[in-house]
């Protein structure tokens, strides 16, 4: 159950895991903007996560490490299938970490240490056997270079987010700007001149990023070139293979032979 994620922090617990497993839905799982009085790090095995907190957007892709810092009003939509693992953080530590939402590209040491914390009998450890194991997570962290994060400024406008969460959840949707602006009832001009105010790139642009969102998140999953290329609404192989290119300087199969 998606609700799982909010399981509060036992005051006197270092860590409360918790974790998520739930089939898509249209236009992705909405989570509804809210504050936790404690962190939250959540590592994400299936599904793209899109969280939003104040202008910042971050993008979490399977593979990554997200955090929400304490007393942050944030809100996240999920798409694809939603699988991950959460770890609510006591108040008290979450100084240790950034103040700021961000991300780590996850590794098969954070990897193994969120299974640890999240196997029932975690509660009942040591506390100086917890505190060690997130001391190493912290250290691990520490020497993750970059932040996984690729950009996707979202609109503030609610027809504008209607917009940008059907194109993330049918990346392959071919409608054009004219088509786009008849179903939200406003002209080509004044929809095109809105979306690049509130996200600062062209409505192009932003389909083009947001299809590459959603591929990486299938080629994680294990999808073929060509399966994730026509998945996501490119005519051909070698248009999405230039486009991705483009934008990580590298083909897929680099990309992913790299995160590996």
């Amino acid at each position: 159950m998606l609700e799982a994620a909010a399981a509060p922090t036992l005051p006197d617990v270092l860590l409360t895991p918790s974790s998520v497993r739930r089939r898509r839905e249209s236009k992705g799982i909405s989570v509804p903007a809210h504050v936790h009085q404690e962190g939250m790090l959540v590592l994400v095995h299936e599904g793209l996560v899109v969280v939003q907190s104040g202008g910042r957007v971050l993008s979490v892709l399977p593979g990554t490490l997200g955090w929400v810092p304490p007393g942050v009003l944030h809100g996240a939509r999920w798409f694809g299938e939603a699988r991950g693992s959460f770890l609510h953080v006591h108040p008290g530590i979450c100084g240790r970490l950034p103040p700021v939402c961000r991300s780590w590209p996850s590794s098969r040491l954070i990897e193994a240490l969120v299974e640890r914390f999240t196997q029932g009998a975690w509660q009942d450890a040591p506390p100086s056997y917890q505190a060690q194991l997130f001391d190493v997570l912290l250290e691990e962290l520490r020497q993750r270079s970059g932040e996984a994060c690729v950009p996707l400024p979202m609109p503030a406008d609610p027809r504008l987010q209607e917009l940008a969460n059907t194109l993330l959840d049918t990346p392959d949707d071919t409608a054009g700007i004219d088509e786009w602006a008849h179903r939200l009832n406003m002209s080509s001009r004044t929809l095109m001149r809105r979306f690049r105010r509130e996200t600062g790139v062209t409505l192009g642009q932003w389909r083009q990023q947001a299809r590459l969102l959603r591929a990486l998140e299938m080629l994680f999953r294990g999808g073929s070139v060509t399966q994730v290329a026509l998945s996501v609404g490119y005519e051909s192989t070698s248009a999405f293979i230039g486009s991705f290119r483009t934008a990580f300087g590298m083909t897929p199969t680099r990309y992913l032979a790299g995160r590996a």
